[in-house]
């Protein structure tokens, strides 16, 4: 009775560890490919609202960079070999982020190189607290199938 106890305990212990570690595999590819895809939305932006200024783009991407966080946010696992991620991001809201835009889009070309993101995101964020702190925000779903090589996104 203990022996057939221990060897149930240890294949659902295995088990377990099995489905971690597929969960850590695809949480890992997807918050590379979140990082990736939210990197290019903020490079988006910044062309955007800053078309004349590669030094203010580079230093809106930083700052936003540096102030958001990629997270996911759940796996499921449909069968065993299709698995569906949710990835978001901690980060400024839209709004907030395009007002900021648009002041440092105002700044005279010849004084570009003067203009701080850093003390124009208290200046704005000083406007309306409660609505400009960082929030979580959806960012995309990625669908994985499983293959021969392992998990593959779709």
């Amino acid at each position: 009775m203990k022996k057939t106890l221990l060897i149930a305990l240890a294949c659902l212990s295995l088990c377990f560890s099995a489905c971690s570690s597929e969960e850590g595999k695809l949480k890992k590819m997807a918050l590379e490919m979140g990082q990736k895809k939210f990197s290019e939305v903020i490079r988006q932006e910044a062309a955007e609202f800053l078309p004349d200024s590669e030094w203010l783009r580079q230093s809106y991407v930083e700052l936003i960079d540096k102030n958001s966080e990629v997270e996911v946010e759940e796996i499921k696992f449909q069968g065993d070999n299709l698995a569906v991620v949710s990835v978001v991001v901690v980060t400024y809201p839209y709004r907030f982020r395009r007002t900021l835009l648009k002041v440092a889009g105002a700044v005279d070309v010849s004084k570009t190189r003067r203009f701080s993101f850093g003390e124009a995101l208290g200046l704005v964020a000083a406007q309306s607290p409660e609505k400009n702190k960082p929030s979580k925000q959806p960012l995309t779903v990625y669908k994985f199938s499983k293959g021969a090589e392992g998990w593959v996104a779709q």
